[in-house]
């Protein structure tokens, strides 16, 4: 089987520079903070396409954003293809520090949990046929590098199958220690597995285990996995772009 377009792109523009065993490494797409109508647009449509090839009915609610895209301490990351523009990947993480965490509607979280700043994972979509693993690690990288500035030591999804073993392959496990499977009233009540990730311990795990993610998450900067922006900026919620702005200005 041929690679496809983007995996040929991806092994032309990957390349690494050693220097104290950290490694620079290109991506083929940059990862950044949801911060307009039109970008958010277009992780709307990546969604829908995403989750509707599986659950039809789903993905067609999925194109319009819903009440948490927009609420105090949600965050949308989005991966833009650096050629095209188009949108490649997205995930959307919920901090506990405004409201509950929208799982906690379906689901009592353990006591070792209560109390502490938490992170939920959500709408995790990749585009089809596009490089998805490494698509899924640097999303997944960018999830870590903000909870880990934001002291988030915990991270906490309803994985329904088969994005369960994903979630698992990262390294989450049951929040409960055995699978727990919830029926979500915000995901249509498709069941899902309640899994749980200590990010605070995650490097040390990793490195004991000799884990195939220490090298992509803890030795190799990319430069186009860009967290700074969502971390010093108070600016969660979708901005619209100067175009926009513009428009919104001279309409009558």
């Amino acid at each position: 089987m041929q690679p496809s377009a983007p995996d040929r792109a991806f092994a032309s523009e990957h390349s690494t520079l050693a220097h104290d065993d950290v490694q620079t490494a290109a991506l083929p797409f940059v990862v950044r903070l949801v911060r307009t109508e039109a970008q958010l647009g277009k992780v709307c449509t990546l969604r829908a396409m995403s989750y509707g090839h599986h659950v039809p009915e789903l993905g067609e609610r999925l194109m319009q954003p819903d009440q948490y895209d927009r609420a105090p301490g949600t965050v949308v990351f989005v991966a833009e293809d650096k050629l095209s523009g188009e949108a490649v990947g997205t995930i959307r993480i919920h901090l506990n520090a405004h409201q509950p965490l929208p799982i906690e509607q379906a689901v009592t979280l353990p006591q070792h949990l209560q109390g502490h700043q938490l992170v939920e994972v959500s709408r995790l979509s990749v585009r089809p046929g596009y490089n998805q693993m490494n698509v899924r690690l640097a999303l997944f990288k960018a999830l870590y590098l903000y909870c880990y500035a934001t002291q988030v030591q915990h991270m906490v999804v309803g994985a329904r199958r088969p994005l369960d073993r994903i979630y698992r392959s990262l390294g989450f496990k049951p929040v409960n220690g055995q699978d727990e499977w919830v029926a979500l009233p915000y995901a249509g009540y498709i069941e899902h597995c309640v899994l749980t990730f200590d990010v605070l311990h995650a490097d040390h795990t990793w490195y004991e285990q000799h884990h195939r993610l220490y090298p992509f998450m803890k030795q190799t900067y990319h430069p186009d996995i860009q967290v700074f922006a969502a971390v010093s900026s108070g600016w969660s919620n979708p901005r619209r772009s100067p175009k926009e702005l513009d428009q919104v200005v001279a309409a009558p």
